[in-house]
């Protein structure tokens, strides 16, 4: 059977579609349910024992590939700020140095959306973290460079989103 010129454009987008379904529309049908994270930004404690009300956003980053990178005071303490599209059945986070070691993020220093202060985030959930709750990650000497990932989960689907920060 031969189809008309007019019908072979048809059939091609029809293909196209048909291989998406397959394959990439699946992260896309996931954002469509709002089921992902991004990642807001840092803010950092200008002094050591700021409240997270007293934290300051972060006006400079950089791009290393597809992780944003924030520049602050890492040593006293920070938090990254993550916004789920829809809220998620579990959310657990890492934090990791440049050395590759990581470290679990205790679930009392992962804050709900109006569970934190961090001024104007109150929608977004706020990772918590001070290199002094993790002894066994680097920080200085030529490892400026943290790296905090969240992990959601969904009934129909799961997301990784990560955010960094360098010491200033």
């Amino acid at each position: 059977m031969q189809t008309s010129r007019r019908h072979r454009p048809r059939l091609a987008s029809l293909a196209v579609l048909a291989l998406c379904a397959a394959s990439a529309c699946a992260g896309m049908r996931q954002n469509m349910r709002g089921e992902f994270v991004s990642y807001r930004g840092a803010w950092f404690c200008a002094k050591p024992g700021c409240t997270e009300g007293q934290m300051q956003r972060s006006s400079r980053a950089h791009r290393d590939g597809e992780l944003t990178v924030n520049h602050g005071k890492l040593q006293n303490g920070a938090a990254f700020v993550f916004s789920a599209g829809k809220i998620p059945d579990t959310l657990t986070a890492t934090v990791k140095d440049c050395t590759g070691r990581s470290a679990d993020v205790p679930s009392d220093k992962i804050k709900v959306p109006g569970g934190h202060a961090v001024e104007g985030q109150g929608d977004a959930y706020a990772v918590l973290v001070t290199p002094s709750d993790y002894p066994d990650l680097e920080l200085g000497d030529g490892c400026d460079t943290w790296i905090v990932t969240t992990h959601a989960t969904w009934p129909k689907g799961k997301w990784d989103q990560s955010g960094g920060a360098k010491v200033d």
